[in-house]
């Protein structure tokens, strides 16, 4: 089982999934779209509001925190009804630590690294992005702590096949084993909570 997490929904996304064999979550700011049999949705929270993340719930087939401060890991690390913390890193710092990583293992909440705000960086931010990449890498991979490897792509270029995105986790320290294992069987894990 293959799986991608894109930013924008379209024939395109549809168009991608057949060509792959995988199954794409779309992750939207706005109130989710349905379901269908390779597409599922996902809502993205960017702040801390636990009426917002209650009342998804039940609504979209999972729920995304945008880790774009350590508080905000920390946040999605403990409440109940968080799937995925997207991006807990930027070109400035890494925003998490080891404990929350141990949290988020023992909440089963996955963390997920999107390949395009890569491919949207350049120069010293580039250089910067792939370090602190690599420290969450590092954090999550001795706590324990599930990993995700996704296009999160924006548009149709952006979309990326699952050996991509192995060759990319090589690229951020994971060994060749672990990045297979993090395409190949964690979206498995990922989207058995689905039947729950």
């Amino acid at each position: 089982m293959h799986l991608d997490i894109a930013r924008f929904s379209g024939p395109q996304v549809e168009k991608f999934s057949a060509a792959f064999g995988e199954k794409i979550i779309v992750a939207m700011h706005q109130p989710c779209a349905g379901s269908s049999e390779d597409q599922l949705s996902c809502a993205v929270i960017l702040r801390k509001d636990a009426s917002a993340l209650q009342s998804l719930r039940g609504k979209c087939d999972f729920v995304a925190v945008q880790g774009s401060s350590p508080e905000l890991c920390a946040w999605a690390a403990n409440s109940k009804g968080v799937d995925l913390l997207l991006q807990p890193f930027s070109s400035e710092k890494c925003f998490l630590d080891i404990e929350t990583a141990n949290v988020l293992r023992d909440n089963n909440v996955f963390v997920c690294i999107l390949f395009s705000d890569f491919l949207e960086c350049d120069g010293f931010r580039l250089g910067q992005l792939l370090k602190n990449a690599a420290m969450c890498v590092k954090l999550c991979e001795k706590a324990g702590t599930k990993i995700l490897l996704a296009s999160g792509a924006k548009n149709e270029s952006q979309l990326r096949p699952a050996k991509d995105l192995s060759s990319f986790g090589v690229m951020l320290g994971m060994k060749k084993e672990n990045a297979l294992k993090v395409v190949r069987e964690n979206p498995e894990l990922f989207l058995a909570r689905l039947v729950k």
